[in-house]
Order: C-alpha cells, then sequence, then structure tokens
C-alpha cells in the first residue's frame, strides 16, 4: 500500500526521504478499504476489522493524528467516515454507526433500516446509505438540503434516525455517494441525481442554487455514468469510456481544467481524454484519477499537505502523473479523502498482494454497477418455474418473489437492453428495456399458475401501494412496462380481475407530466403499445360486458379503463374499444345511452358510428327554431348583425330564409347558407382568416381592426356543427385539437407551415457542431414574441434544442393566436351548446364540421326516394347510368349543384335522401334539370332518351354557378 499526504503510517525503509510518499508492506491482514476526512480518517482490513483515527491540532496549529482504535464490528467490507459519523458496512449487509468524537462503540441501525445495505456514504455532517431494494435512507445535518427530504417542518435541521429519500423512490440506484453538504446518487443506466449545497455549482446544474430534493444533473444525460465521487464542495464523475468529468468549486485546481475558477456545469478533464480512465477519487479539495491499461496514478487540485504526490507542495490545476518509489508497483484501487491519498497495489517481489474479499467486490461495483440491485431475469424465472413443487425451495422462491416484485427500483433494473449499451441511452425516446425479453419472461412465468399467483399477491399488496407518483428520471417508469405484461399474462390465464383495476389506479396516479413521458415511450414501441391496448381493452370490455348502469362499482372500473386507454390514445392512431356489435345490442335501453354519454371523456373508447347516434340523441330538440333572415349577396354581414343584436339562446334549431327567395329550410337552405358562409369569411376585409399557399386557413394576426368578428367566426362555426351542417374553412387539425384541450404537436406545424416544421426536424436531426454554427436564440421578431424572456441572450444548443423546438410550436400555434383562438373557442360554446361533441377526436371533429370529401355514392341511388315517377321509369334509369358514368368530381359537383355543398355531414352522409322529381313537358329538350336545394328534390324533365339527358345533365352542373332555385 501507497499513502501520502497527512497520514503517517509506517513507512518501507526503501523509501526516499524527501519522496512523501510511504509504503506499508503486505502483511496480514491487508489494509483493503480507506475512507477520510479533514478530522477522520477509517480503513478496513481484509479480516473485517475496522480502524480509525483522528486529526488533532495543537497549540501552535501543527495538525497531528492520535492513537489508532478499533471498533468491535466483524466482516466489515466497507466504511465511510465524516466529522461527526463513521458507517461500518458489513458483509451480511447491517450497517453500525460510530461516533469518532466520542468512542469507539458500534450502534447498530438496523431496527430503522431493515433491509440489507450495499453500500454507506458519510459527508461532513450527514449519512447515507443504499439498501439492496434500491431505497435510499439519510440522516444528519439538513441544513443545505443534502438529506434529500421533504419534511413537513422546514425549520427542522438535523434528522436523527434513516428515512428514506421520497424523491428517488423506484429509482433503480446503484450507487451513493456524499460531499461536505451535497449527496449524489447514480442509476443503473447512468442517470446522475444530485442534491444539498450548490453555491459553487457543485450540483453541476448550472446554477449556485442549492436543491432540497434530488434533480437529474441534465448535462450528464447520455454521456454512460458509472462512478461519481464527491470533494467538500466538488465533484468528479468518471463515464464507462474513461472521460473524466468535474464541477464545482476549483479555488485549489481540484477540477483539472488549468483554471482556479469555478464550474457551474460538467466539464470533461481535457489532459485526461483519450487516457481510459478507470477509477476515479476525490478528497476535500484534490482528486485522483486512475488510468487501468497504464497504472497510472494522477493527482491535481489542492496539494500544500503533500496529497499530490512526491515533492508537490503546491497547489495544481492540471492533471499530473504520481511518481511512485517502486517501478514494479501494480496499482488495483484508489482512494483519496480530507488531505490524503492512498493506492492499494501489487509488488512482484513481495508476492500476491492478498484483498480478494473487497477489491474484488468494489471492482464489480465500478465496472459493473448495475449487478448491486436485486433484479429479475429468466435464469430466476427458470429456477423458479422448476423449483416451486418443492417445499424448502418453495420458501426461498416466495422470498426471492416478495424481494423483486415489492420493489419498483428492483423491477426498473430488469431486462435491461444490454446490446451496445443501448440501456444507456435510456430518455424519453428509449426506455432502455429489451421488451422482447420482458414479454418472453412473462410468457414464462404464465406457465405455472403457483408462481403467476405468488407474483400477483405480492405486487397488489405491496409493490402498487409504494409506486412513486412523480418518479424522477424515465428509469423510474420502466416498472409499468412489467405491469403491463403481467396483466398480459393474468389474462391468458383467466386471472386477475382485481389487479386490473388497481393496475389502472396506479397508471391514473402518475404525476401528468411522468403519465406523458410513459406514453410517449409506449408509442414508440408500437408492438409493446398494441399489447398495453389490447391489455387495456380487455379491462374495460371484462367490466363492460355484464354492464349493469346500477352497478356502480364496475362501472367505476369501466370509466377508470377507459380513462387509461384515453391517455393511451392521446398520442396514438387507435379509434375504439367498444365494437360498434356490442353497440347495437346495448342502444336500445334509454337509461344505458345516458350512461354511455358519460363517454364523452373518453373520445377513443366508442367508435363513431355509436358516437353519430348518440350526438344525434343529445341534439333531440323539440323547441321553437331560431330564425335567421338573410340576403344572399349580404349573407356575412347579415350573419353577423342578427347574432349581435339577438339575446336568443342558441339551444333551439337553426332556420334560414334568404330574403327574396321562396322555400322552407328542411336543413337544405342551412347547408347552402353555411357553404356560402365559409367562402365570404375566408374573403373578408379587415381579414378574420388568412389562407395560406398550402391551402391551410389560420386566424389572423391582425386585432387592431377587428372587434367581435374572431367570437362570431367561433358562433357560426358552433351553430353549423350543432345543426349538423358544414363549416368548410381549411382549418388545420390543430384547431381541433385545441378545441378538445389536446396539445397540438410539430406534426400539426407541419400541416400549417410545412417549411418551418421540416426545419425544425432537420434541428433535432444535426450533430452538435452544426447546431452551435446556426447561431440560433431563445428570441423572437418581437420582445413579446421571445421564446423565453430576454430570448436573444440565450442559445440554442444540443442540450436545449428540444426545447426551442417545443417552444417555437407553441409560440405558433398557441401564443401568437392566444387571443383570437380565447374568442373563437367562447363563441364556439355559445353556438354550439351541448358538450357532447367532445367525445368526438380531433379528425372526426374536423369532419363533422368541414364535412367528408369522399362519400358513399351507392348510398345516394339506394336512398333516393320518388316522385311522380318510380325507380324504373326508363328517365329514371338513365339518369343512373349517367350518373354511373361521372368522375368523383362531376358527382362532387352535382352534389354542389342538388344541395349547395359539395360535401356532406357526416352526421347525415349515411341517411341523406335525395328525391327525384319527374317534370313532364311537351319539348323536354328545351329544359335543363333543376334543383330545389331546400328540399334536396332534383326536378328531371321526361327526356327522351340517354344521350339528351347526359348533355343537359352536363349543362346544369357544370356551367351554372347559381343553381336553379324554386
Amino acid at each position: 500500500m501507497f499513502s501520502w499526504g497527512e497520514v503517517d503510517f509506517a513507512a518501507d525503509p526503501r523509501e526516499s526521504a524527501d519522496s512523501g510518499v510511504r509504503f506499508t508492506p503486505a502483511t496480514k491482514p491487508v489494509v483493503t478499504r480507506f475512507s477520510a476526512t479533514d478530522s477522520t480518517v477509517a480503513f478496513t482490513k481484509s479480516d473485517g476489522t475496522s480502524c480509525f483515527l483522528q486529526r488533532l491540532r495543537d497549540s501552535d496549529g501543527k495538525v497531528t493524528f492520535g492513537e489508532t482504535k478499533s471498533v468491535k464490528c466483524s466482516h466489515v467490507v466497507d466504511s465511510s467516515c465524516g466529522d461527526s459519523s463513521l458507517l461500518l458496512l458489513s458483509k451480511d449487509g447491517v450497517v453500525v454507526s460510530v461516533d469518532p468524537r466520542a468512542s469507539a462503540v458500534p450502534r447498530s441501525l438496523q431496527n430503522f433500516i431493515h433491509k440489507r445495505v450495499l453500500q454507506v456514504a458519510c459527508g461532513d455532517h450527514h449519512c447515507i446509505v443504499l439498501t439492496e431494494d434500491g431505497k435510499v435512507l439519510t440522516w444528519g445535518s439538513n441544513a443545505r438540503g443534502q438529506l434529500g427530504l421533504t419534511l413537513p417542518d422546514s425549520s427542522v435541521v438535523d434528522v436523527q434516525s434513516p428515512t428514506p429519500v421520497a424523491a428517488l423512490s423506484g429509482a433503480p440506484l446503484v450507487q451513493v455517494t456524499a460531499g461536505g453538504s451535497h449527496s449524489f446518487a447514480l442509476s443503473v443506466s447512468g442517470t446522475v441525481f444530485g442534491w444539498g449545497q450548490n453555491d459553487v455549482g457543485q450540483l453541476g446544474l448550472g446554477d449556485t442554487t442549492d436543491r432540497a430534493t434530488p434533480v437529474t444533473v441534465e448535462c450528464l444525460h447520455l454521456k454512460k455514468t458509472v462512478a461519481v465521487s464527491c470533494g467538500e464542495r466538488h465533484t468528479a464523475v468518471l463515464t464507462k469510456g474513461g472521460v473524466v468529468f468535474t464541477f464545482g468549486g476549483g479555488g485549489f485546481g481540484q477540477l483539472g481544467h488549468n483554471s482556479l475558477l469555478n464550474e457551474l456545469r460538467p466539464r470533461v478533464v481535457a489532459e485526461l481524454w483519450g487516457a481510459a480512465v478507470t477509477q476515479i477519487s476525490c478528497g476535500s479539495n484534490h482528486t485522483m484519477a486512475f488510468v487501468g491499461p497504464t497504472k497510472k496514478i494522477y493527482t491535481f487540485g489542492r496539494g500544500e499537505e503533500g496529497q499530490l504526490g512526491p515533492g508537490v507542495t503546491t497547489h495544481c490545476s492540471v492533471p499530473l502523473p504520481v511518481l511512485l518509489p517502486h517501478d514494479d508497483q501494480n496499482i488495483q484501487r484508489i482512494f483519496a479523502g480530507g488531505n490524503q491519498s492512498f493506492a492499494l497495489c501489487t509488488l512482484s517481489q513481495v508476492g500476491v498482494f492478498v484483498f480478494l474479499c473487497l477489491c474484488s467486490y468494489l471492482g464489480d461495483v465500478l465496472q459493473e454497477p448495475e449487478k448491486v440491485v436485486i433484479a429479475l431475469d429468466l435464469d430466476t424465472i427458470n429456477f423458479w418455474l422448476s423449483k416451486c413443487q418443492n417445499a424448502k425451495s418453495w420458501r426461498k422462491i416466495q422470498k426471492q418473489i416478495r424481494d423483486i416484485f415489492s420493489s419498483a427500483s428492483s423491477l426498473n433494473a430488469s431486462f435491461l437492453d444490454r446490446s451496445v449499451d443501448k440501456h444507456y441511452r435510456t430518455s424519453p425516446r428509449c426506455s432502455g428495456l429489451d421488451i422482447a425479453l420482458v414479454s418472453a419472461a412473462f410468457e414464462k412465468l404464465a406457465t405455472k399458475d403457483k408462481v403467476l399467483t405468488e407474483v400477483e399477491i405480492v405486487v397488489r399488496h405491496c409493490l402498487l401501494p409504494s409506486l412513486n407518483q412523480q418518479p424522477v428520471g424515465v428509469e423510474g417508469l420502466r416498472v409499468y412496462y412489467i405491469l403491463v405484461e403481467l396483466l398480459q399474462a393474468l389474462v391468458r390465464t383467466n386471472h386477475g380481475e382485481q389487479l386490473s383495476v388497481a393496475v389502472t389506479d396506479a397508471f391514473l396516479s402518475l404525476h401528468p407530466d411522468r403519465l406523458e413521458v410513459l406514453v410517449g415511450l409506449w408509442c414508440r414501441t408500437p408492438t409493446f403499445f398494441r399489447s398495453a391496448v389490447k391489455n387495456f381493452c380487455n379491462v374495460a370490455m371484462k367490466h363492460l360486458s355484464p354492464l349493469d348502469v346500477e352497478y356502480k362499482e364496475r362501472n367505476k372500473s369501466f370509466m377508470t379503463a377507459a380513462e387509461v386507454l384515453q391517455k393511451l390514445h392521446s398520442v396514438s392512431v387507435y379509434r375504439q374499444v367498444v365494437d360498434a356489435e356490442a353497440w347495437v345490442t346495448a342502444s336500445t335501453g334509454e337509461l344505458l345511452k345516458t350512461f354511455l354519454l358519460d363517454l364523452v371523456k373518453y373520445p377513443c373508447v366508442l367508435p363513431i358510428e355509436c358516437k353519430l347516434e348518440l350526438w344525434q340523441y343529445d341534439l333531440k330538440i323539440i323547441k321553437q327554431g331560431v330564425q335567421l333572415h338573410v340576403y344572399r349577396d349580404n349573407v356575412l354581414q347579415d350573419a353577423f348583425s342578427c347574432l349581435r343584436t339577438s339575446s336568443r339562446a342558441l339551444k333551439a334549431p337553426l332556420a334560414v330564409t334568404f330574403i327574396g327567395e321562396e322555400g322552407f329550410d328542411d336543413g337544405g337552405v342551412s347547408i347552402n347558407f353555411f357553404h356560402i358562409l365559409a367562402k365570404k369569411l375566408q374573403e373578408a376585409k379587415p381579414q378574420i382568416v388568412e389562407v395560406n399557399e398550402h391551402g391551410v386557413a389560420w386566424f389572423s394576426p391582425n386585432v387592431a381592426q377587428l372587434t367581435d368578428e374572431f367570437f362570431l367566426l367561433g358562433t357560426l362555426c358552433g351553430m353549423a356543427l350543432y345543426n349538423r351542417c358544414l363549416m368548410n374553412i381549411p382549418f388545420p387539425l390543430a384547431l381541433f385539437k385545441k378545441l378538445l384541450g389536446l396539445k397540438p404537436s410539430l406534426d400539426d406545424l407541419m400541416e400549417l407551415s410545412p417549411t418551418v416544421a421540416q426545419s425544425l426536424i432537420e434541428l433535432l436531426e444535426y450533430e452538435e457542431e452544426v447546431v452551435e454554427d446556426l447561431l440560433l436564440d431563445f428570441g423572437g421578431s418581437e420582445p413579446d414574441l421571445d421564446l423565453l424572456p430576454n430570448g436573444q441572450s440565450i442559445p440554442v444548443t444540443k442540450v436545449n434544442r428540444q426545447k426551442y423546438v417545443d417552444l417555437h410550436v407553441d409560440m405558433v400555434l398557441n401564443r401568437s393566436v392566444e387571443y383570437q383562438f380565447k374568442e373563437f373557442e367562447t363563441g364556439f360554446l355559445r353556438g354550439c351548446p351541448s358538450p357532447v361533441w367532445k367525445m368526438f377526436l380531433p379528425d372526426q371533429l374536423m369532419t363533422l364540421l368541414k364535412g367528408e370529401e369522399i362519400f358513399n355514392w351507392d348510398d345516394l341511388r339506394k336512398n333516393a326516394i320518388y316522385q311522380d315517377c318510380t325507380s324504373d321509369d326508363k328517365v329514371v334509369k338513365n339518369f343512373w347510368a349517367v350518373f354511373a358514368e361521372f368522375s368523383v368530381e362531376q358527382k362532387k359537383d352535382f352534389l354542389k349543384f342538388l344541395t349547395g355543398t359539395d360535401r356532406l355531414p357526416k352526421v347525415r352522409s349515411s341517411t341523406i335522401k335525395i328525391r327525384i322529381k319527374l317534370s313532364c313537358y311537351t319539348d323536354p329538350e328545351f329544359y335543363y334539370p333543376m334543383a330545389e336545394t331546400c328540399f334536396w328534390t332534383l326536378n328531371l324533365p321526361n327526356y327522351s332518351n340517354i344521350q339528351i339527358l347526359r348533355q343537359k345533365l352536363l349543362d346544369a352542373v357544370e356551367c351554372c354557378d347559381v343553381f336553379g332555385r324554386m
């Protein structure tokens, strides 16, 4: 063992007097673990004994160390000391605490911890332990938030007993570490969490604000972090690729950046780039790095006490190699603490340096930290299945099932995708799980009812009540993949009805932000997403099939499952859960219809046919209609004037009269009225809506010359929907999403502005260097349109570019038209007073308002009725033969000729009935077909042959902009 700095161990006579490095030859038992602060040094030996010594300062200020004290605690494998505590960890996972200032009497903490402990860490005045099920417990001083606890009394600055850090519940952690007054935790997939003191940026968050609860260090995202070490006020991080990042206080050069400045964000130690560092360790104000391939140690930072190596007593701000007094050393492990440095080694002359017990264990922790937390794998499941019939083995299996399936942390650490380290890429775009492996595991699990039932019991009674509603980091959401696969396994074996309700409740209990991330993750794996939808569909159907509208509990369960499906649908293309056949069977009861109207909150649940029937059921009104009298040539101004002066509620059906024209509004006049309105609104001056070069309409940004026009536009659109008519203004899907309370996305911007949207997509795909070269910032064309306050001073980087894209989409589709849309929405709700329209999906609502472009023309003939003729008359047969020859565009022109619009309301499309009335003339070839748009009636002269009929009908349809009125 080599040591240098303040501690003075017995030195080898061969050591140079001025080298500053002391060598302790190999004797049994050997030292295997060191921990040190400015006041205490503790070390553990290979026989499991532990010792410590205190740092003393005499009246002259000279520093010495007191006598070595042994602690009576057997089989110690790890230790960590602070100024006020020394924690010792036994090989059985038991933790004892010693107050080095008072005595060497250990105090067991297992009454507070209960679980086997894997790691211990001490700051100056606080302690942290990590248990085998992934829980983090802290106690001690919380003056700077270093305990990470949400305390009911903010004045409490000391916690006497180990207390779980609720914010880290469920996170699959593999390391905890502590600095002076700050703390860190590391997850199985390299996510770094920090909390506590941050006055010099030691949390790496880009600011100097303390954090009272754990937060993710975003700058280390996707860096494959495998180790974190803390100094008094600085932090070092090591990645799997051997790259070292440092941040925090740099006043002694302990960050290694050739500077004495503080760093608020993680920064690569450039001098170590490419050196393949395998270990790091921080003292109070110095840092050590060990390069495994070359067996070299580098140090930097404070050096006054010789802690940087031989001959160095000044501060050093760049990594320098430590020159050890022997050339044949074989360094195995480094430790830094306080003002000391240590290196455990083997020497070829001395023989094998025995420290297999702990060094092997610690090597595993560093190189493969994911093996620390108890996790589920196929080998474990195979053992359960093969041994579950043996009574003795079954007791062991039950304990393993309880340990694993009661812990969200353990499940979140299971079934990682290790192909090319993919689980280190965990993010809102990647779960880090091997989904196929998860599915295969639960398929196996389902082959043994005994095992599956035990799993279900543990999950229902232990796991679900313990789930964190706002897990920190994406890794905390992996457990929901496990739950979906478990539900599927239970459904296959006709089990899990109670569990299914509990799982849906747990799903909906997630914080909305976390739920959005989870559903987004699922959507990126279509196979799993379909499986999830199918499972929750099965849950819903299970409660709907025997539905009794008076059975409140079953109805509640169905509604809960429906709400889950709605959340899933928010990012999917799925359209229905209940099939049309089930609806037809159920729809005969008025009471059930009333119950199903409650499903308007869950637009994805019912198919469109059911929604249309419910919509018509809700619009059954017997009140006197609202009358509108307008001139055809002045329809927009007249409509606005009527709405401004009318105080009547718009719940009654609309009846439109064109002044100077005969006709009763049986639906046709209203459809024609809204068809004309749609055109006039797009031509209005000043502009209310603008149609861009892509043919898409959006709200005009010019509000200075307008008063209530956006409100009236919304009112007319709402009235059109309420009266089952059309307002064919080419609004994008984003408008209908906004009406339904959904958030527009980048895809919606693609519809409105393809060029802008494509540039944003490319920005997300650029390499980091290219992003910086673009010189983008968060500013806007005007100060009030900045994406962020003072946005021109905030550059766009690879780290924040997703935020830039999200804010840009929000600006175009939300903030820039906030006033216009609010007015439109208020008017829309006035024009369509029934809330049932909210059961439609955005694309369905758009179709209801704008009409269908694709029409089933066979229905037109099938539903036609005849006056003064029959379907067997020759002229009628000739008409349908000519109509069948028409192109789609010609058929639309005929529809416009007959009804006033080339689109039909979805709610009427399958039941529309045109009337064909035979007009008998002496010389029919002198007459054209005429349309009674009020009644959708075609007056068809008694043409003598099909050629004349074809020509006259084409002339009437194609050449007549003003159709016949009667």
